[in-house]
């Protein structure tokens, strides 16, 4: 067990991507396996927060006293039986893709964040680009050692339901509480994921580093596609990109099926020219659309299926990208991934907290909530970039104010809250909760909810001890 008392070792740990600061701790603690951690914990008495690797933007891992438990040293990769693999919890996304490369199997979920730890997008139910086909983490987490913040050790597996007691290793047992919350339809990373006859794992899954912590993860794997087809859409108006989205998604799977829809608008493009100056002039719009190929053969019909269909909505294919080799998608990836990277380091630059938005509505509101967007933008004037996830009606938006517009800034994030809760959606689906997104949660869930999800929280940690701040 290595333990860091002295301040310019804990400063470190003390630092996110969301900027956030105040944050202070006694000591850094760092297990080198999880039965090191079960022993410490059983005598510690102080509010415990998880480090991850730190690429979290809602200050989930800063900590306001007490200790930090750092699983650096649980870092592991273990191959299973065909299909599953074993991973410590602070392996990274890019170690694991790198481990995978040559096997023929696939991680799907690749949230822009490849140097996030394995824990934390397990933290917050991480997604990525591919998530309209693929879906989130948690659909691809098989099992996982868990330890509660007083040291009670446990191994649960898909298929164990909440109508089911919560069993340790000790002998001790937690029974699920009666609640009446249940998580929203949409695509969702906003606190405790609750369903009927839910299994226990997904209770955990998105729970912010506040009811327990992961010390083995087996994840379920993918046959690995044979290629992708994909490309880079620009449009000369936004509005003709979105009608894109519900023409796409009309096709069902068939013909047409893309794992990745992002979208960028025109402040994105105009940051992104910083590094792919073949951005063309007019484009106020672009759209990344990317497809697996399950097989070589099929490669061709994929492209003439995208080729036709695109021509047939009029879409300049000249003014297009398309890849034709793994640099091409490569490319493409980056320049997706490029456009959050840009705005964290503007961000740096002018020492502003990120003011991001991170919501989703259902599918039913999809074009309302791009004029939405849209119009309330313009009005205000707030300097803005808006790009992520359009085929999961999830839009990110970051606000960029200057200092005497913060106030106007606050006031536009609110409206957008109240317009999206308005319409059954969620105020995060996909970064979490953490420190920063606590009142739109608490807005989103009501009282009732509030009191609903502090049942489950006291189930596992009666003192408030783990994660300490974090959603509730």
């Amino acid at each position: 067990m290595i333990r860091k008392t002295e301040a310019q070792a804990i400063a470190p740990y003390l630092r996110d991507a969301s900027n956030f600061s105040g944050g202070n701790a006694e000591e850094v603690v760092i297990p080198e396996t999880s039965e090191e951690l079960v022993t410490f914990l059983k005598s510690e008495t102080r509010p415990v927060t998880v480090a991850g690797a730190g690429t979290g933007l809602t200050a989930s891992r800063i900590p306001s006293g007490g200790i930090i438990v750092s699983l650096e040293r649980l870092n592991k990769i273990v191959k299973e039986e065909e299909g599953r693999i074993q991973v410590g919890p602070a392996v990274t996304l890019n170690e694991l893709q790198s481990f995978l490369l040559p096997t023929g199997w696939f991680y799907p979920p690749n949230p822009t964040e490849t140097w996030a730890s394995l824990g934390g997008t397990l933290a917050t139910n991480a997604s990525g680009s591919r998530s309209f086909k693929y879906g989130v983490t948690r659909d691809y987490v098989e099992e996982f050692e868990l330890v509660l913040v007083d040291g009670r050790k446990t191994i649960l597996k898909r298929g164990l339901k909440i109508t089911e007691p919560l069993k340790f290793e000790d002998g001790s047992q937690i029974v699920f509480p009666d609640v009446s919350y249940q998580s929203p339809e949409c695509k969702n990373a906003a606190g405790y994921f609750v369903r009927t006859d839910m299994d226990w794992l997904d209770l955990f899954i998105g729970s912010d580093g506040t009811l327990g912590i992961f010390t083995k993860i087996v994840l379920r794997l993918l046959p690995c596609p044979a290629d992708f087809v994909s490309g880079i859409l620009f449009f000369a108006e936004e509005r003709s990109c979105w009608e894109l989205i519900p023409k796409i998604k009309s096709f069902k799977g068939l013909k047409i099926a893309p794992c990745s829809l992002e979208y960028f608008d025109h402040n994105a493009l105009q940051r992104l020219k910083s590094k792919h100056t073949n951005i063309p002039g007019h484009s106020r719009a672009a759209l990344f659309f990317e497809q697996d190929v399950s097989e070589l053969k099929d490669y061709d019909l994929v492209m003439e299926n995208w080729y036709e269909f695109l021509s047939a909505e009029n879409i300049m294919l000249d003014d297009s990208w398309f890849a034709q080799g793994p640099k091409d998608i490569q490319k493409f990836h980056d320049f997706r991934h490029d456009v959050p990277i840009l705005i964290n380091e503007e961000n740096s630059q002018a020492n502003r907290v990120k003011m991001g938005t991170d919501m989703a509505v259902p599918d039913n509101h999809f074009m309302s909530m791009m004029e939405f967007y849209q119009k309330t933008l313009e009005v205000n004037g707030l300097d803005h970039v808006m790009f992520g996830h359009l085929g999961d009606n999830h839009i990110h938006i970051n606000l960029l104010p200057e200092v005497s517009q913060k106030d106007m800034a606050q006031q536009v994030y609110d409206q957008m809250v109240d317009q999206v809760l308005e319409w059954k959606g969620t105020v995060s689906a996909e970064h979490g909760i953490g420190k920063l997104k606590k009142k739109y949660f608490a807005k989103m869930v009501g009282p009732d909810g509030l009191n609903d999800l502090r049942k489950i929280k006291y189930c596992m940690d009666p003192n408030d001890r783990l994660g300490a701040g974090n959603i509730l």
